[in-house]
């Protein structure tokens, strides 16, 4: 195995989902900026660039909660999500709300989403290489449209994920996993 090799599939083995990170030190803009950058080189089926960025800082992350908690209340959310929603923005410095436009068709609109999957584990990936951890948390049912217009995207964009980002503060054990299932055909 050569030694690149050997780098990227331990950075692919030793990423972890963390939350526990120091929540007063932001990361730059302009490292935001460049790990949005290389989401963009994931696979695209026929070029739609169909990623969507959104960074918040700051008093946005609160107005992120209130955004969220409002539309999962009028969702008919049990209310002791609604309230957890109002401050759970603000356990890292940077948030960052990924989303995905529709396609032409329902397939296009699927392979949309797949390509910005696919760019969201390529910006997680460069920000482990960079010591910085990312939590990818899943934007409550019934808040796509909301966020998405907070976010300043078409209000029709899917929101993959909105990411927690932030410089860890404690290391997290990483997981066993299971062997792949791999069916072999060869005729």
């Amino acid at each position: 195995m050569t030694a690149a090799r050997h780098d990227v599939d331990d950075l692919i083995r030793g990423r972890r989902t963390n939350m526990f990170v120091d929540r007063d030190r932001a990361v730059p803009d302009e490292t935001i900026a460049e790990l949005c950058e290389l989401a963009t080189w994931a696979p695209n089926h026929k070029r739609t660039w169909p990623w969507r960025f959104a960074s918040v800082t700051g008093a946005g992350r609160s107005r992120l909660g209130q955004v969220v908690s409002g539309a999962m209340a009028a969702h008919g959310d049990e209310p002791h999500k609604v309230t957890k929603a109002l401050t759970k923005y603000e356990r890292t410095p940077n948030i960052l709300i990924i989303g995905s436009v529709i396609g032409d068709s329902d397939e296009r609109t699927a392979e949309n989403r797949d390509a910005v999957a696919a760019a969201a584990q390529n910006l997680m990936l460069a920000a482990t290489a960079r010591g910085i951890a990312t939590y990818w948390g899943s934007c409550p049912k019934g808040s796509h449209e909301a966020v998405a217009t907070f976010a300043g995207f078409a209000p029709d964009t899917h929101i993959v994920g909105i990411f927690y980002v932030g410089y860890p503060i404690e290391s997290m054990e990483v997981p066993e996993r299971p062997d792949p299932v791999i069916n072999v055909i060869d005729n």
